[in-house]
């Protein structure tokens, strides 16, 4: 992908990383993979297995880990971490590619909404009574805030999705028949989250659906009322949180996870794709499989699951 030249020095200058003097005048005119790359093309390696594409790249610069020595043509560029480089680099390409601003005319927003004017609101947003949006957030084509949602600042929403649709609660009585219980609550989103294309995030009944700094929600997520996500958290596609579920700082969820309701996960959870939580897990904790067992206990009850079929 192609974009404005910029020389090697003013790139690493903007992302605040060394540049050798004797390679600050290099043109970079675009950023590419490997194995795409061309002249002008600045790539990155953080993983080793493909080390043998980055001796082949015809690209002019590549963002490699310290300490690395490969045989390139290209300028290495030594840095802490090559992906999270790469990646600020392409947030500061971002407006070039892909220009967000303003509020669309074709946008519904309630009067008793209150938008912060930095805020960019896309084609077809609907936007409902008592929702407050911060500064610099962004609100995907499409996209549903319902009534009393609070959202903070630089949240980016993408198409589709809804935030404070009604949680799925329902009575059940002595016929079997079942009854709805009334959703009252809120949804309240943190500075700094991000909710990939359609996600939802249903209404607290009391109280208030949260979801903490910085966390990252991808595709096609379901977060159901009352749960409570912390902090700078990710969690894949098409994963699932069951009601009053508590999920704590730092955690990372695969694809395909389903965590059923009412438990409490710690901090720093890692939780492998396709799991099936039903107990709750302690901080530091990696669970694998459904259900959902520490990672190595898991192997070995596989291991021996394997054994009996012989």
């Amino acid at each position: 992908m192609k974009h404005r030249t910029i020389t090697l020095g003013s790139l690493c200058n903007q992302i605040e990383l060394p540049c050798p003097q004797e390679h600050a005048a290099v043109e970079i005119t675009g950023v590419a993979t490997l194995q795409e790359a061309g002249q002008g093309d600045l790539c990155f390696l953080s993983n080793m297995k493909y080390a043998n594409q980055a001796e082949e790249t015809k690209a002019s610069a590549i963002f490699v880990k310290n300490g690395t020595s490969i045989e390139s043509k290209a300028v290495l560029i030594p840095c802490d971490d090559p992906y999270l480089r790469f990646a600020l680099h392409l947030r500061a390409l971002e407006a070039q590619f892909n220009p967000r601003s303003g509020q669309s005319s074709s946008a519904i927003i309630d009067s008793d909404a209150t938008v912060d004017p930095t805020a960019i609101i896309a084609t077809g947003v609907i936007i409902e009574s008592d929702v407050e949006i911060g500064p610099h957030t962004y609100i995907g084509v499409g996209a549903k805030i319902h009534k009393g949602s609070k959202i903070g600042a630089h949240v980016n929403i993408e198409a589709g999705v809804v935030i404070g649709s009604e949680g799925f609660g329902f009575a059940p009585d002595g016929d079997g028949k079942y009854h709805r219980i009334p959703q009252l609550g809120n949804v309240i989103i943190e500075d700094h989250v991000s909710i990939g294309a359609n996600t939802t995030v249903d209404r607290a009944a009391l109280g208030a659906t949260r979801i903490g700094e910085g966390t990252k929600i991808d595709n096609l997520c379901m977060i159901a009322h009352n749960v409570v996500i912390g902090k700078h958290n990710v969690i894949a596609a098409q994963s699932g949180v069951a009601g009053s579920t508590t999920i704590g700082d730092h955690c990372m969820i695969g694809g395909q996870v389903g965590i059923i309701g009412h438990l409490t996960l710690g901090d720093h959870v890692k939780i492998y794709a396709q799991s099936g939580v039903m107990n709750d897990v302690p901080s530091n904790k990696t669970i694998f499989g459904s259900p959902a067992l520490e990672h190595r206990h898991f192997l070995k009850s596989f291991a021996a699951f394997k054994r009996q079929g012989k």
